[in-house]
């Protein structure tokens, strides 16, 4: 009899393994087919947005004492650099540029919104002489033809004021790769890229000691342009901005 009862509770067992065996054949098939529903829906996702990369500012004449630029992303200057880099490695997708706050040149640093990179940062005088100093805001990295639907939105003021904000313009340029659909001039609302990777490149003269520049970038993807298409889906941009001295002056100079 134990013998008998041992081969029962033998063959009670692989009846219930036959029985899981079964069930588990037909999960896998499902399980298989969300994971392919997850893995689909996350490569759409991710051909869909645009990835930006760091933005990067670097001066050079930093350590020298008659002409000496820094950076800052506060217009106090507690302490000196020759070398910004927001770090804005995220996903974005096309807006209207008009869905941009007006308040954007109002914030300090990096201050990234809903699918639009903006950097806010400052330039000034560290040495004892008075400069004319240069500013190349320019394409570090494209891929898929990206850059045919960017906006990058500079905004300057020359000499900062932030005792009396006032007397601050906060005007700004909205820059564009050149239209493509055969029409004339830049696309509408924009001034061109300068040529080739240059965005734009520019001089700032007699720049004394004390000094300070405010820049404000911001990066999106314009929704309206005609070469936001399909085909620039997954698309890489990244802008960098070199400053450098161009001249010294005499100190006396205004």
């Amino acid at each position: 009899m134990s013998k008998e009862s041992r081969v029962g509770v033998s063959i009670h067992r692989t009846a219930a393994e036959v029985k899981n065996y079964r069930r588990w054949i037909k999960l896998v098939p499902i399980g298989i087919g969300i994971a392919i529903l997850i893995l689909t829906i996350g490569y759409v996702v991710s051909v869909l947005y645009m990835r930006f990369g760091a933005f990067t500012v670097k001066v050079n004449k930093f350590d020298h004492n008659e002409y000496a630029l820094t950076l800052s992303e506060s217009p106090n200057f507690n302490s000196y650099t020759s070398r910004l880099n927001a770090e804005i490695a995220e996903s974005i997708t096309n807006i209207d540029g008009k869905s941009i706050p007006e308040w954007v040149n109002n914030v300090d640093g990096e201050h990234n919104g809903d699918n639009y990179v903006a950097y806010t940062f400052y330039c000034s005088n560290a040495g004892e002489k008075t400069v004319t100093y240069s500013y190349d805001l320019y394409i570090a990295n494209m891929t898929y033809e990206v850059e045919k639907a960017v906006r990058v939105r500079l905004y300057v003021d020359e000499k900062y004021d932030e005792k009396n904000p006032e007397n601050n313009s906060g005007d700004y340029v909205d820059y564009a790769y050149a239209r493509t659909d055969g029409g004339k001039g830049p696309e509408p609302g924009t001034t061109a890229f300068q040529n080739g990777n240059t965005i734009i490149k520019k001089m700032i003269k007699h720049f004394k000691p004390g000094d300070k520049t405010k820049f404000t970038v911001v990066i999106w993807l314009e929704g309206n342009d005609p070469d936001c298409v399909d085909k620039i889906l997954g698309g890489e941009f990244k802008i960098d901005m070199a400053i450098s001295v161009v001249t010294s002056e005499d100190k006396t100079k205004t």
